[in-house]
């Protein structure tokens, strides 16, 4: 059981939930712990539904960040989500794991691009906090892709990790936006091999990260073996953390 901290409202309809990390029992207080990329089930009371009374939510924040465990979320019409939503500071959920294979290997020294649909872009928040604390890392591009601008995550945070860290960069574009204002910085259109040709300067070499919905991820999956990409250096998680 972890207590309820806050939740904060990071673009529409989506927030983020604020859990106290550390555990208080009669050994005393530990830390619970988890690596990036990883997730959790939570068990909260309410009327249930035919989905039951848990959901599978990927971890968001950084393992470095040691009061807390947060999650982004899209609120639907949904009773758990409601459930969710109206918890108070102090009310507990019910924690099972962490679970996930969605890792990057230990001591992994090839260039990475990291390929996120929508709301699947919170594991790589994970990861980008985690491993922009490390001086020396191979170079990682995080396309991020949206729909609309007042849908996108983490716009602000990304960019400050980019400046801290020089390995990291950080590319959103959005596909659904008809006028885009002036003052957007990043791209528009689907994540595709005209994106990369801007990019990256040799598509073969990094290896592959990608998360999304079932579909996104199976269309972007078809064009990296399209453009002639080993399988094996594609991995591939269809989010469900919604």
């Amino acid at each position: 059981m972890l207590p309820f901290i806050k939740k904060e409202k990071v673009a529409k309809d989506t927030y983020s939930f604020y859990f106290d990390r550390v555990k208080r029992g009669s050994a005393g207080q530990t830390v619970f712990d988890f690596l990036p990329g990883q997730y959790l089930r939570l068990t909260l009371p309410h009327s249930s539904d035919e989905r039951g009374t848990s959901r599978y939510f990927t971890i968001a924040s950084s393992p470095h960040e040691k009061k807390h465990v947060m999650f982004t979320i899209k609120i639907y019409e949904s009773s758990f989500k409601k459930t969710l939503y109206t918890m108070q500071p102090g009310d507990e959920g019910q924690f099972f794991g962490p679970m996930g294979w969605f890792l990057l290997p230990k001591d992994e020294q090839a260039e990475k691009v990291f390929i996120a649909g929508g709301i699947g872009v919170t594991p790589f928040h994970s990861l980008l906090h985690f491993l922009s604390e490390k001086k020396q890392i191979a170079p990682i591009t995080l396309f991020a892709s949206f729909p609309k601008r007042d849908e996108v995550l983490f716009y602000e945070e990304f960019g400050k990790i980019s400046k801290k860290n020089k390995n990291i960069r950080v590319i959103y574009t959005l596909t659904q936006e008809d006028v885009v204002d002036s003052d957007w910085k990043g791209e528009t259109g689907r994540v595709s091999h005209e994106i990369f040709k801007k990019y990256l300067s040799d598509v073969h070499k990094p290896v592959y990260y990608v998360v999304g919905s079932e579909e996104t991820v199976a269309g972007i999956k078809a064009m990296l073996l399209e453009l002639g990409i080993d399988e094996k250096k594609i991995q591939t998680e269809d989010f469900t953390g919604y």
